[in-house]
């Protein structure tokens, strides 16, 4: 792994070590769990399973920097596991077919919930070309195109999504995301097992 990409995974699992990030970390997983077992969460729901006022919910997750999904009905749909369909990533989770906002989202979640193995998809996000690889705890296999590349970004700054999950993508091509790193300077590019490994790392910390 390049320098860049080590620094920018010692800072993700800074952050989520962090008291502010381990306090997010026990809170999302709790709705990433209620998602999995119940599907969309009514805020009270969502308050239920946290110990949290229905009203609490997502203020206080907005307060860390973490704005949940929401559905037209303002059910809770996501918290780095999706259960929108429109989002480009998907594995399988619990026997399910559910999504992730970013690419970090579905090669770590397979690994949290310890599945044998997922089958995700994804997109090139400069040519819209399909992704796919098996995720395992061991590593990744049958990935295709077996040149595809990852971005990683820093995740501080402003809400996740805006400042990491939309800028962490699948590329066709190492050369395709290095250029996407040339465009956006805070990005690093690296190969997709290595953005495994840094997904266990994240991973290690549920």
């Amino acid at each position: 792994m390049n320098e860049k990409a080590q620094d920018l995974s010692d800072q993700l699992v800074a952050k989520w070590t962090s008291p502010k990030g381990v306090r997010l970390m026990a809170a999302g997983a709790a709705l990433v769990d209620g998602l999995l077992t119940h599907g969309p969460l009514s805020t009270a729901k969502a308050g239920e399973l946290l110990g949290w006022s229905a009203d609490e919910v997502l203020p206080r997750f907005s307060a860390m920097d973490f704005d949940l999904e929401t559905d037209g009905s303002g059910d809770i749909v996501g918290a780095g596991v999706s259960l929108n369909a429109e989002r480009p990533y998907a594995m399988e989770l619990r026997g399910r077919r559910v999504h992730g906002w970013c690419v970090m989202d579905v090669l770590m979640f397979p690994v949290v919930f310890k599945e044998p193995e997922s089958r995700v998809t994804g997109r090139c996000a400069a040519t819209g070309a399909p992704v796919s690889l098996t995720v395992t705890p061991q590593g990744i296999r049958d990935l295709t195109p077996a040149t595809a590349a990852v971005t990683l970004a820093p995740a501080t700054g402003a809400d996740i999504r805006e400042v990491f999950c939309d800028r962490v993508n699948f590329y066709a091509t190492t050369a395709l995301a290095e250029a996407a790193a040339v465009r956006d300077p805070a990005l690093a590019a690296c190969t997709t097992q290595e953005a495994w490994a840094v997904g266990k790392r994240l991973a290690e910390l549920f």
